[in-house]
């Protein structure tokens, strides 16, 4: 061990007391630590310069105060505990006669704060923009190829100094990789070796700029190169982009030294930069003689067929190309590297040198014969294929549950661009909303974007990075955001006025549904996700279906031509394989102002839409549309207030004033609209609503009162005389008359089923009770046809078999009562005392018991991650 120690031999103290003095502190102040062992007395004697005896001396002293102790044939140790007092240190000399200068403080743009990595909380699932996954690593290879090379001359190599440029070996192996995959032809003297894409954009800006030089960026743009260009003392000149990537006409006639320009993948947009304007930016460059530097940013993955000719060989002399590994091996690797013209090629080399001396021999020789060998080609297909998959799925959930969505960046790179629709907040306020749910996603504001806090792109851009996450994560993180959406704007978090609509008033707190016999959900840990597949409430255990009970049958049949108005019972309805149900919610009043057309409107989130939730009124009047005459009538108790027939001129007027007068706080009349090909439910996809009256039962005994079933305004009500065995039907088919459904997912109430369909009242609060019952808001479940067919009232319901997935515990393991354990994956906490009743699992079942297939409930991590945890 080695410590500060300073002895002054001019002073009246001893040298034995200043080293016993200095030894107290350094224990008192924990620059020793308890139970240390102390140097021997004659190393200390040899590094101090003095007598061992004096050294002797000191740690006798230190012993004798029971600050230290001596071991047998083990030396001297700082004591584990003492109680002895410190000596206080010398006395301050006297105070200065004038305060000293302060020193300069840091010059640190403000703006480096937003390049930080955020350390908030974990997120459940976190869309980040700088994440891969790092399953497809190649591993192996690469731990193979590192003993390889420590194996053989790795001393010499490590003892001498790197070449500034990089190794020749990879400077050739990325040559060679270059004329392969681009079309490129460059030496090896062309390239630079960097320790990735900031330090090659630092090294342009010290080899090219000077103070006051003008640069050209994309806006929006990366915030990493517009603060690396500006600290070399360059004015920023900003270029708008569109769909096809920067705007080439727009490009500032003479005076400017460079253009910064993300190709392939412009960054956020993740617009592909159009060939016409790739030739127009040359003809620019060279017209002004100017510098293209091309940023590889998402090179790497790009849609077969998608890819254009790179600047750099339109224009290899005047081009400088930045690449890195990150997509493909990881930000972890941190290795870059930087084409530049021949002319350049040694200024870039000295340039390099002054910066640093050059990255890690060892990864660059690894790397190297990775390119050289063939086998990061082959580990680049397949990565390719792993993030198109992921890519693929994202695109997917979010039309699943957001509808028609409008996306950037969906040829190439690990992360799209979304232009947040109508119905869903602000960027700013959405990704506030989505983090408080623990889902990260990132608005413009957030994300290292220059130029990006203005405009509407900036209002309404939200960035989503898919490269870290699994196609499961992806699937409940986009399923959890749809649903933060429509719970904030359900618990007033969300004001209509940020839909682009009017603010309804304040309303009293809504009365929560009394509980009876319900004790507090045994759930230590919150779930980060609804919706989990299966689960079920904790008061029950399933029994499988015994031929001799009653059979289960549909019970009756509604459909709800205009949305948010009342239900109409059918005695019958074909259904079409993969359609929704007929005629259902065709209709809809949007809100004053909202930017919906009104000749074909599409889907959209229900916030744009008056509704029950909202709008309890609409439960006062009863209604009824004829979907073949389009005749519509609105009735009051028994008296018949408005008829109409929507082909005449005219009517849509009289109803949208009539509900303008019912629902007086819209500032304006709604617009009655129709989708001609669609519909306007909830959800985006052709999914039937139904509920099993069993379970509606099953409420009403344990919150002592009555629940109308219309509340839920369901298609199919089902009796199946056993309550919540429907949740146990998710993901597998059941059979009405001719028509065979495969159960899609629960259904999450919203404050709709507040209102009493009877008397137009807000009497419950149905989500908030299930809620506090069951710890989700969930009652029934949607279906989608898988085929053609009739179902009517009365049918026969055959369901799958539904056997308990989990079986009671016999008894706890000796010593293994009250344990937890914690999933690495998203810190979700088992507890063995509690078990997760609502998956079946009862309380006491250890972990031992859980089925060797069991998933954490959050991100599906399986059961060999979790780890005992200690609160």
């Amino acid at each position: 061990m080695q410590f500060l120690i300073l002895l002054d031999r001019t002073r009246r103290e001893s040298l034995t007391e200043q080293l016993v003095e200095q030894i107290r502190q350094a224990i008192a102040k924990g620059r020793i630590a308890r139970g240390a062992r102390l140097p021997s007395s004659r190393n200390l004697a040899d590094q101090l310069g003095i007598s061992r005896n004096t050294v002797v001396r000191a740690y006798e002293s230190l012993i004798l105060e029971g600050r230290a102790e001596a071991r047998p044939a083990s030396g001297i140790f700082v004591a584990e505990q003492t109680s002895a007092p410190v000596s206080p240190g010398p006395a301050a000399g006297p105070a200065p006669e004038r305060p000293p200068i302060v020193p300069p403080p840091p010059t640190v743009d403000l703006e480096l704060k937003r390049l930080a990595v955020r350390k908030e909380r974990r997120m459940a699932v976190d869309f980040a923009l700088d994440q891969t996954n790092p399953a497809v690593f190649p591993l192996k290879t690469w731990r193979r190829l590192v003993q390889t090379h420590l194996a053989h001359g790795a001393t010499s190599h490590f003892a001498a100094a790197n070449d500034p440029a990089g190794s020749p070996e990879l400077r050739a192996a990325i040559a060679h990789h270059q004329s392969t995959a681009r079309g490129l032809s460059v030496d090896a003297a062309q390239i630079i070796i960097t320790s990735g894409r900031t330090e090659s954009l630092n090294l342009i800006a010290r080899m090219v700029l000077s103070y006051d030089a003008r640069v050209v960026m994309e806006d929006p743009g990366h915030l990493g190169a517009y603060l690396s260009f500006r600290s070399a003392g360059a004015r920023i000149i900003s270029c708008p982009t569109d769909e096809n990537g920067l705007v080439s006409d727009l490009l500032p006639e003479r005076g400017c030294t460079m253009v910064y320009v993300t190709p392939s993948h412009q960054f956020p947009t993740g617009a592909l930069l159009s060939a016409q304007r790739r030739k127009s930016l040359v003809a620019w460059a060279r017209r002004n003689g100017s510098l293209i530097v091309e940023d590889g940013f998402g090179d790497e993955f790009h849609d077969e067929g998608k890819q254009l000719e790179p600047l750099s060989l339109l224009a290899p002399d005047c081009t400088l190309y930045v690449g890195d590994f990150t997509a493909s091996l990881g930000s972890g690797l941190s290795l870059g590297y930087l084409i530049v013209p021949q002319r350049y090629a040694e200024a870039a080399r000295l340039t390099k040198a002054v910066l640093d001396a050059g990255v890690s021999w060892l990864d660059q020789a690894v790397l190297a014969e990775l390119l050289s060998s063939g086998r990061y080609a082959s580990h680049l297909q397949r990565v390719r294929a792993h993030y198109r998959a992921g890519r693929n799925t994202l695109v997917a959930e979010l039309r699943r549950w957001f509808g028609d969505v409008t996306l950037g960046g969906g040829n190439a790179g690990l992360q799209l661009f979304w232009q947040l629709p109508p119905g869903v907040p602000q960027a700013r306020i959405f990704e506030h909303q989505a983090r408080r749910g623990r889902i990260g996603v990132y608005s413009l504001d957030s994300a290292p974007v220059h130029d990006g806090e203005t405009g509407d792109m900036a209002k309404r851009g939200i960035l989503l990075g898919f490269g870290g996450l699994s196609e499961r994560q992806i699937e409940k993180g986009i399923a959890k955001l749809s649903d933060i959406v429509d719970d904030a704007l359900d618990d007033h978090l969300t004001e209509i006025g940020q839909l682009l609509i009017d603010l309804p008033p304040d309303r009293p707190p809504i009365p929560t549904a009394r509980i009876r016999g319900m004790a507090a959900s045994a759930k230590k840990h919150e779930p980060a996700l609804t919706a989990r597949r299966p689960t079920r409430p904790d008061f029950q255990t399933l029994a499988p279906f015994e031929h001799g009970s009653a059979m289960p049958f549909l019970k009756s049949i509604y459909h709800y031509p205009v949305k948010g108005l009342s239900g109409q019972p059918l005695s019958s309805v074909r259904l079409v394989k993969g359609k929704p149900f007929p005629h259902d919610r065709q209709f809809a009043l949007a809100r004053p102002g909202v930017p919906l057309q009104t000749g074909n409107p599409r889907w959209a989130k229900k916030g744009l839409f008056v509704m029950l939730m909202l709008e309890e009124a609409l439960a006062k009047v009863k209604t009824h549309l004829d979907p073949e005459t389009l005749q519509f009538e609105i009735r009051s108790g028994n008296q018949t207030i408005l008829t109409v027939n929507l082909d005449e001129a005219g009517a849509k007027s009289t109803i949208e004033d009539y509900f303008h007068q019912l629902v007086p706080t819209l500032p304006a009349p709604p617009t009655l609209i129709r989708s001609k090909d669609g519909h306007f439910m909830d959800k985006p996809d052709s999914v039937i609503s139904l509920i099993n009256l069993a379970t509606l039962r099953d409420l009403e005994e344990r919150w002592g009162t009555e629940i109308d079933p219309l509340r839920f305004r369901a298609n199919l009500y089902v009796d199946t005389g056993r309550p919540w065995e429907e949740f146990d039907w998710v993901d597998q088919e059941v059979r009405l008359g001719d028509v065979t459904f495969r159960v899609d997912r629960r259904n999450g109430r919203c404050g709709a089923t507040n209102v009493n369909p009877a008397s137009g009242v807000r009497d419950m609060d149905i989500p908030g009770s299930l809620r506090a019952s069951f710890g989700h808001k969930d009652l029934g479940v949607y279906l989608t046809a898988e085929t053609s067919g009739t179902i009517a009232i009365e049918d026969k319901l055959m369901r799958p078999f539904t056997a308990p997935k989990m079986p009671a515990a016999a008894g706890k393991l000796n010593g293994s009562a009250g344990r937890r354990f914690i999933c690495r994956g998203c810190y979700y906490i088992y507890s063995e005392d509690a078990g997760v009743p609502g998956d079946g699992i009862a309380p006491g079942t250890t972990y031992q018991q859980l089925q060797e297939n069991y998933r954490c409930p959050d991100c599906g991590t399986d059961k060999g991650k979790l780890r005992p945890h200690v609160a």
